[in-house]
Formats: structure tokens, sequence, C-alpha cells
């Protein structure tokens, strides 16, 4: 009596569960835009708290890498890939040359240096 009893528990706990889980599953659509990549460090390695509002300084920014191909470069600053004319942070993507990136933010030119391995 009791097996009986403790599996009709089960099946009358089990059957909301169900029902609930089956409603409305499409009516939920996760948009991602303006959200922030997860993946992204929350802190510079300045100590500087990196929030959407305030973004990153020029003095934050790694340049990771620059890629070339048959129509023109892109660079890796950060983790992300950018390419002239883009923009990255405040800072538009002024100019990407072989072994440094030029950054424009108002009438402020930063320029980030490939570093070369030893």
């Amino acid at each position: 009596m009791t097996k009986r009893l403790f599996l009709v528990l089960i099946l009358m706990l089990m059957c909301p569960l169900s029902l609930w889980a089956a409603q409305d599953d499409a009516s939920f659509i996760y948009d991602p835009k303006g959200a922030r990549d997860p993946f992204l460090p929350l802190i510079t390695p300045a100590g500087a708290i990196i929030t959407q509002e305030t973004d990153f300084m020029v003095s934050d920014m790694v340049l990771e890498g620059i890629v070339s191909d048959g129509r023109g470069r892109m660079a890796i600053i950060n983790g992300s890939l950018v390419q002239e004319g883009g923009t990255i942070g405040l800072y538009a993507v002024q100019r990407i040359d072989a072994d440094r990136v030029i950054l424009l933010k108002d009438t402020e030119i930063s320029v980030l240096q490939l570093k070369k391995e030893e």
C-alpha cells in the first residue's frame, strides 16, 4: 500500500511540472542586442571597472593581432575583431597598418602598436 501511495504522489507532483514546462515555450525570445558579452572581463588590467557607458581607455587596449586578406586588414583588439571605419568602444578605427592601429576619439589620435615576439 505504501508503494502505491508513493507512486501516486510522484505522478501527482510530476504532472503539473510537465504541464507548466509545455506552456508557451515559444513565447520567450532572447534578444542579445545591447547586452554585455559574458565572456569579456568586467575589470581592465589597470583595475578600472568596464561598463558599456564608460567603456575603456586606450591604455587598457591590447592589439593582439592583425589579419590581412585580399580586401584589406582587420585587427584583433582585446579579443574583438575590428576593421577600418569600425569602432571599438568610443574609438573609431581610422587606419590599420601592418604593425599598428590608429584610433580616433573626438580629436585625440592614439596608436596601438603590435608587439613583436622575441
